[in-house]
């Protein structure tokens, strides 16, 4: 069985064994077909977040990259699930539906990368750069605008992003944003809370 096969049988297997513990614990016909969709929304979700299109052989960094976003997914994955069980153990339906629509929401950054970019080093470090942003629970959104953007600096850009979660942990409450924005010339970053629009070009990162 290859490798590449193991995130869809481990999210397949959370999603069969939450729904089936779940819908048991409840008699009521109307519980069950909402504990259902909620399970299958994030399964999708979940599907859609760990598929890519990059080559068999990339080399054994880039794989353990991977994994490692892979572990990030399903953690984040199973927390949805949580949420959901606890709102709809409390009959706190309308809040799950509304919990669903912004995971949804968050989710098409994500889905954006692996249909705007080709290269397997950008979707990785993008990925990575959004998955720390969503630790410190900064809402990110990312537009890749070259189709073909192939960046090998976008550690360097990493780090300066670091700088912006510095920032951050300086600004009480939930209303933390940031926006990227991808070129083959230039970054820009903008974010509402911080009051902030810089603009990268790719040469600063050229040593």
């Amino acid at each position: 069985m290859r490798i590449k096969l193991l995130p869809y049988i481990i999210l397949t297997g959370q999603a069969i064994l939450t729904i089936a513990a779940v819908t048991l614990l409840n008699n009521r016909s109307d519980v069950k077909i909402q504990v259902i969709l909620a399970g299958v929304v994030l399964y999708i979700i979940g599907i859609v977040t760990v598929n890519s299109n990059f080559n068999q052989n990339e080399n054994l960094s880039l794989g353990h990259r991977f994994l490692y976003i892979l572990r990030l997914t399903k953690h984040e994955f199973q927390n949805h699930l949580q949420i959901l069980f606890s709102m709809i153990q409390l009959k706190k339906y309308q809040d799950a539906l509304k919990y669903i629509e912004d995971v949804v929401n968050s989710s098409r950054t994500i889905n954006h990368i692996y249909s705007s970019s080709t290269d397997p080093m950008v979707i990785c470090g993008l990925l990575e750069l959004i998955y720390t942003f969503r630790q410190k629970d900064i809402n990110v959104k990312v537009e890749v605008l070259d189709k073909n953007l192939r960046w090998p600096l976008l550690p360097d850009f990493a780090r300066e992003m670091e700088k912006y979660i510095s920032q951050f942990d300086k600004i009480p409450g939930n209303n933390k944003d940031i926006k990227i924005i991808l070129r083959n010339t230039k970054i820009e970053v903008l974010s509402d809370a911080l009051d902030k629009k810089d603009t990268f070009k790719i040469r600063q990162f050229n040593g």
